[in-house]
């Protein structure tokens, strides 16, 4: 039973390491992602033709929600918000001798018992403790990681429908780009009201400032 339970507490551990070492993957595919999203939505031309704002507004916002649903299940499967996944771990070997020599100490001080049967029963006991401690910690940390698998395989479902659902913004974003192939983009400046300045004004403001200039010289 020790065996086996090792065993099973060390996989635990090993698969908790893989699943956060898996992190890196999801992290890189959102990252393109919302560089694609965010160089369509810049480069579209949202003024010209209406059906075809609309359907890209429409596909984009979508993908935009389905961005999102991955993120939150990408942090809900490595941080479960303020709850966290509370990993089980065994004591120390410096409090687990401690606890040893306890269990020594105790039998000791029981009445008709002899050295050899005093060790045998303290290591039965402090082997009983630790079998304890091992299913205790190998059940806490295989249900943690179960609940990280899953989380992370929603991110990973909600990625895929998001970069299907960027795929087909192409398609609009594809048509404005070919209507609008080789236009010139000229920014049209509309003067609304026009402020008189006498040209006599001008003058005298340059004299004036003339002279300022050459009275600091002087100073100077």
């Amino acid at each position: 039973q020790e065996e086996f339970y090792k065993d099973q507490y060390d996989r635990t551990l090993d698969r908790k390491n893989e699943i956060n070492a898996s992190v890196s993957t999801p992290i890189g595919i959102l990252t393109a992602l919302i560089a694609g999203l965010y160089f369509e939505t810049t480069n579209f031309d949202y003024g010209d033709t209406i059906w075809l704002c609309i359907v890209f507004s429409c596909i984009g916002l979508s993908t935009v929600f389905l961005i999102g649903c991955s993120i939150y299940h990408l942090i809900k499967a490595f941080s479960d918000f303020q709850n966290g996944y509370n990993y089980a771990y065994l004591n120390d070997t410096d409090i687990l001798d401690q606890y040893y020599q306890g269990l020594l100490a105790y039998y000791q001080a029981q009445p008709n018992t002899t050295p050899a049967s005093t060790e045998t029963t303290a290591q039965k006991e402090f082997g009983a403790y630790i079998l304890s401690e091992l299913i205790k910690s190998a059940g806490i940390n295989k249900k943690n990681n179960k609940a990280k698998i899953a989380e992370r395989f929603q991110c990973h479902k909600f990625m895929i429908f998001a970069l299907i659902s960027l795929s087909l913004t192409i398609i609009p974003f594809g048509i404005d780009f070919a209507i609008h192939r080789g236009k010139d983009k000229i920014q049209k400046v509309k003067i609304e009201s026009i402020v008189p300045v006498s040209l006599a004004a001008k003058l005298q403001d340059t004299s004036n400032k003339k002279q300022l200039k050459q009275q600091s010289h002087v100073k100077a």
